[in-house]
């Protein structure tokens, strides 16, 4: 099984969580875990394969980007 855990800081992590989780559920090729601990988002990401796992990172980056920037964007 191959991982990756992923920590990134932003203004409001839990509201990216919230946001974000439902989506998290619904990916086939790795899973997910996603949660907020002292102040930042933590992404546990694992697959079988590794281009499970690099499609999962690179598919998280871009949701928890995007709502990151939404957020800003409503500012």
């Amino acid at each position: 099984m191959n991982k990756a855990e992923i920590e990134i800081s932003c203004e409001n992590p839990q509201i990216v969580v919230d946001s974000l989780e439902p989506e998290m559920e619904k990916l086939d090729k790795f899973s997910t875990k996603i949660k907020v601990d002292d102040g930042k988002i933590k992404l546990l990401i694992e697959a079988e394969e590794m281009s499970g796992l690099l499609a999962g990172i690179n598919s998280c980056i871009k949701l928890i980007r995007t709502s990151i920037e939404t957020m800003k964007i409503g500012e």
